[in-house]
């Protein structure tokens, strides 16, 4: 969405596994009564897509203009992410300088007067200062090579006041219902007090962001039609394998109201449909700001899934707290809530103040929310130099600064100034660095991402509850029953080590049996574990030595 700165310009079949271990508009939190999901358009039914790719996949989100710069100008450009894909994932499981990222986010590439992009001009070609449609096409091509998909960011709630739709319709010559006009300005503002009647040529339009940003006409059939043959175009003719779609809780207004209306619900019910007859395999993510039931009708076979703002913040403050009350109660609410693994976990984005800021510069608070982010379900995704500890805070544009590669001059970002200032720890927090550094946060990121690729239960198991008989420390078992893997995830949350514990569940998803139990990361022997005909177990685990902050991967092998 938007922001205040933005206005201003491998696993074995018989193996378990077990782990310890804005935009003034968004200070609002939603406290509207939760909306009632429905079939949709005349109550149909319609059938949630099964090819579910997105669920073995870790996602990356990258702002391009603050990626890598490849021509010396001092703006991150589409090449530049093709010479740095080896970083993100160089295709060889064999290597050890590689994140294992399987899939990109980018922010938006469409051209733009602002410097952040979502306010578009052109919805069919590149910002030039990217480059151009073959060099995004050379991208995906060298992901896909590298088993990587890409995904971009369509903001389709609203145009640039530059756009020629915009301009033909503000003077009336043609389009003129492609946007929201009247002829006197009506008395209401937006639902955070903001205006959103902008005057033009003696007549008022509606942008619920700011004036630069006018709202399309979602009631216009041929609007909806010219979006559903963009969303074809990106995926068919230049190969995107899906959209973050911007904004989704704004599209259709409904008089005073202006977010999660039926009217919105029905439009995503019916591109949904549209969407899944292109190809079933074609993801969207939705950015819903709001709360978790609020965001769960989006979810409904209206798009595939949608951000998890409040398990965002659950998993910081959580970590901040020394307390696993808010995370344990936030996913029991989210599995309960949306359909299974249909949601996108992560921990800030592009338009809030960076994880790494929040944690204090703590690197061992961050080393906890990583192994948080990559065990538990969903699809996570990762804010580009959130592993490196980069730091950003309010306003936008610093949380978006330039890359940190290494110590070099400019951060070996660029060869010239970069289009915005460096972060003043760069020095210290840059790639270069932390690889060379076997305890640095970025070999961290590397090993959860590592297991998460590996055992397919984090990528799709199931997700339950386990007893742990020492206070915070947050412990849940997955399992999927296709590769019959399961895990139970028990991250160190309290102010102490933790030495011995006893892990129990009356009942769980783990078929009967006996198992050794192996530490993944050192691969030594913990002992064993007895699972009874309904799945539960009892063990006690001694001399852990697990700190503050520290998390355990246990496999369980059959005996």
């Amino acid at each position: 969405m938007v922001s205040l700165s933005k206005l201003n310009r491998i696993a074995n079949p018989t193996t378990i596994v077990l782990c310890f271990s804005f935009f003034f508009f968004h200070c609002e939190k939603d406290v509207t009564d939760p909306l009632l999901p429905e079939d949709g358009p005349n109550n149909e039914t319609v059938s949630v897509s099964t090819d579910n790719w997105w669920n073995d996949a870790v996602f990356y989100q990258i702002f391009v203009r603050s990626f890598y710069d490849s021509d010396g100008d001092g703006i991150g450009d589409l090449q530049g992410i093709i010479q740095k894909l080896d970083y993100l994932n160089d295709g060889n499981p064999d290597t050890n300088d590689d994140l294992g990222i399987t899939g990109i986010w980018l922010m938006p590439i469409f051209p733009s007067p602002s410097y952040h992009g979502y306010d578009v001009t052109d919805y069919t070609t590149v910002n030039p200062d990217y480059g151009n449609l073959n060099d995004f096409r050379a991208l995906i091509q060298a992901a896909e090579t590298r088993g990587i998909k890409i995904i971009i960011d369509f903001v389709g709630n609203h145009t640039s006041d530059q756009h020629p739709w915009f301009v033909a319709s503000a003077n009336n010559d043609s389009k003129r219902d492609w946007y929201l006009w009247q002829s006197a300005k009506p008395s209401y503002n937006g639902p955070w007090g903001q205006t959103v009647w902008h005057e033009r040529n003696n007549a008022y339009y509606y942008g619920i962001f700011w004036g630069g940003m006018p709202d399309l006409n979602f009631k216009n059939l041929e609007v909806s039609n010219e979006i559903k043959n963009l969303i074809r175009f990106w995926y068919e003719d230049v190969g995107v394998a899906g959209f973050r779609i911007d904004a989704v809780k704004h599209w259709i207004e409904e008089g005073t109201k202006q977010e999660n209306t039926q009217s919105t619900l029905d439009w995503w019910r019916e591109m949904y449909t549209y969407q899944k007859s292109i190809n079933p395999a074609l993801m969207t993510v939705g950015e819903a700001w709001t709360s978790t039931q609020n965001i769960a009708p989006y979810s409904d076979a209206r798009l595939d899934y949608c951000f998890e703002f409040d398990l965002a913040n659950a998993i910081i403050n959580s970590v901040n707290n020394n307390n696993d009350f808010e995370i344990s109660a936030k996913i029991n609410e989210i599995v309960k809530t949306y359909p299974a693994l249909q949601y996108g976990t992560f921990l800030t984005n592009h338009d809030q103040d960076r994880s790494f800021e929040r944690f204090g510069m703590n690197i061992e608070k961050a080393k906890m929310a990583a192994a948080l982010l990559l065990s538990l379900p969903g699809v996570p995704y990762l804010y580009y130099g959130e592993e490196i500890g980069m730091l950003g805070k309010k306003p936008d544009e610093d949380i978006r600064r330039p890359m940190q590669w290494s110590a070099e001059a400019f951060a070996g970002f660029s060869t010239t100034s970069p289009w915005h200032a460096l972060n003043f720890n760069y020095i210290d927090y840059n790639v270069a660095n932390q690889q060379e550094d076997p305890d640095s946060l970025w070999r961290h990121y590397q090993k959860w991402i590592r297991f998460r690729n590996h055992y397919e239960a984090l990528q799709k198991g199931n997700y339950e509850p386990v007893e742990n008989t020492v206070n915070n420390n947050f412990t849940f078992l997955r399992f999927d029953a296709v590769s019959v893997e399961g895990v139970i995830v028990v991250h160190n949350l309290a102010n102490q080590t933790l030495d011995t514990t006893t892990l129990s569940k009356n009942s769980s998803s783990i078929p009967q049996g006996s198992y050794a139990l192996r530490n993944a990361s050192d691969d030594t022997d913990l002992g064993s574990l007895t699972v009874t005909q309904n799945g539960g177990f009892n063990v006690e685990l001694n001399n852990l030595n697990l700190n503050t902050y520290e998390s355990l991967l246990l496999v369980l092998e059959k005996k």
